[in-house]
C-alpha cells in the first residue's frame, strides 16, 4: 500500500511540478500572476483528444503539436495583451481571470457538455518495489524529469537561459547590456504555457478530457509557488513533490474531499514560520 502510494505520489508531484515551474518562471521574469495557466493545461490535453481521437493523428505527434500549438498561444497573448501588464499584478491577474473563463466557455462548445477520454497508449504495468504502477503513468514521470533536467540545463548554460536569469535578477540592467527584455519575457511565456500544455497532454490518457479540467491543478500550482518561494525553480520542484505526497496520503487515508484543504493550511503553516517559502524570493 505504501510502495503503490509512493509510485502515484511521484506521477501526480511530476504533473504539478510541470505547471509549477512554468507558472513560477512567468512570475520570476514578467513579475505577473497568469491566471489562464491551468487553462494551458486544459488546451493541451484537448488538443490531443482532438488529434488522436477525431483525426487519428498518433498520440506522441498530437502531444508535440499540443506543446507547440499552447506554447504560441502563450507567446501571443504575452506580445498582444500581458506586455503592458509587465510587473502590474493586478492589472495582469483581471485580464488572467478574464482569458481564463472565455477559454472554459469556449471550450465547452468545443469539447460538449460531458467529459470525453482518450485510450491508453501504452498498455502494461510494472512492479517496481512489490508495487504496480501503469506503463502510463511512469511516462508521465520520465517525461517530466526529461524535461525538468533539459529546462534546468536550459536556464543554467544557453546563452538565451542566461539572459532570462539576466532579467529575472535586473530587467534594466539586463536591457543596458542589449538583452531584448520584450523578446525575452514572450520566450519564457511561450516556454511556460508550453510546460503546462505537455503537463495536461501527457495526462490526458489517465484522466478525463473536461473545460474545468485545469481548475484544480491551477490551485495545487498556486499553492506549490507559495510553498516554494515565489520566482524560485528549484523551491517549485521540491513543493511539487511535497504537494504530490500530501495529495496522495491525505486522499488515501483521510479523504479527498480534505486533502486540497490540507494543502492549503500546509502552505499557511509553512508561511507563518518561513513567509518567502522554502526557497525564499528570488
Amino acid at each position: 500500500m505504501i510502495e503503490q502510494l509512493v509510485l502515484n505520489s511521484l506521477v501526480l508531484g511530476a504533473m504539478i511540478a510541470l505547471m509549477a515551474i512554468g507558472f513560477t518562471l512567468i512570475f520570476g521574469i514578467l513579475r505577473i500572476v497568469n491566471f489562464w495557466h491551468g487553462e494551458a493545461y486544459m488546451f493541451g490535453a484537448a488538443i490531443v483528444y482532438f488529434l488522436a481521437v477525431s483525426l487519428g493523428t498518433h498520440y506522441f505527434a498530437a502531444l508535440v503539436v499540443a506543446i507547440v500549438g499552447v506554447g504560441l498561444m502563450g507567446w501571443v497573448s504575452d506580445r498582444l495583451i500581458f506586455r503592458r501588464f509587465h510587473g502590474n499584478l493586478i492589472g495582469a491577474l483581471v485580464v488572467g481571470i478574464a482569458l481564463s473563463l472565455g477559454f472554459q466557455n469556449s471550450m465547452w462548445f468545443a469539447l460538449g457538455p460531458r467529459p470525453v477520454g482518450i485510450s491508453s497508449v501504452i498498455t502494461g504495468t510494472v512492479t517496481i518495489f512489490g508495487a504496480s504502477v501503469s506503463a502510463e503513468r511512469l511516462l508521465v514521470v520520465a517525461v517530466s524529469m526529461v524535461i525538468i533536467s533539459a529546462l534546468a540545463w536550459f536556464i543554467r548554460s544557453s546563452k538565451l537561459g542566461k539572459a532570462m536569469r539576466a532579467v529575472q535578477q535586473d530587467s534594466e540592467a539586463a536591457l543596458t547590456q542589449g538583452i531584448n527584455v520584450k523578446r525575452i519575457c514572450g520566450l519564457t511565456f511561450g516556454i511556460a504555457t508550453a510546460l503546462a500544455a505537455l503537463a495536461g497532454g501527457l495526462v490526458a490518457p489517465l484522466f478525463h478530457v473536461a473545460p474545468p479540467m485545469g481548475t484544480q491543478p491551477l490551485l495545487l500550482t498556486f499553492i506549490v509557488v507559495i510553498l516554494g518561494g515565489l520566482g524560485s525553480i528549484m523551491g517549485a520542484l521540491i513543493a511539487s513533490l511535497l504537494i504530490g505526497f500530501q495529495q496522495c496520503f491525505m486522499s488515501a487515508y483521510v479523504g479527498p474531499e480534505w486533502a486540497l484543504t490540507a494543502s492549503f493550511a500546509l502552505a499557511m503553516l509553512i508561511l507563518i514560520f518561513r513567509p518567502t517559502g522554502l526557497m525564499g524570493y528570488e
